[in-house]
């Protein structure tokens, strides 16, 4: 009997202290929420297929693609990361918002941006976030 109770006794301090992260958002699912919040929101494209509008390289860890957008015709930086511990270390490095798996670059000291990316993103300035 106590076997089986010191059993469940470490099954349930496993599943309690396992990561409550929330899941990444895509960039269908940023878009759409982001929309909410500015529905003339605008999304830069690049002349040709050979230029980018935000280049990973700058960042680090470097991002996996980032979008230039427009809101409230202010215009910000979105990083799509793979993960949300890379996206916070980014997010950090710049001093940015994080909204989990995205670092939103050139918000800080922008107030209608900063009310914008915590409203409609919940994202947190990256710097209040501790590391999992």
């Amino acid at each position: 009997m106590m076997k089986y109770l010191s059993f469940l006794f470490i099954f349930l301090f496993i599943s309690c202290s396992s990561d409550e992260r929330k899941p990444n958002f895509g960039n269908k699912k940023f878009l759409e929420m982001a929309r909410k919040g500015d529905p003339d929101l605008e999304l830069v494209i690049p002349a040709s297929i050979s230029e980018t509008v935000v280049h990973c390289s700058d960042y680090t860890p470097p991002c996996r693609y980032g979008l230039k957008v427009i809101v409230k015709k202010i215009p910000m930086k979105a990083l799509f990361y793979e993960n949300q511990l890379d996206a916070l270390e980014a997010g950090k490095r710049i001093r940015g918002y994080v909204a989990r798996n995205w670092v939103l670059d050139e918000v800080a000291g922008e107030p209608i941006l900063e009310r914008f990316v915590t409203k409609y993103l919940e994202a947190k300035k990256a710097s209040e976030i501790k590391k999992p």
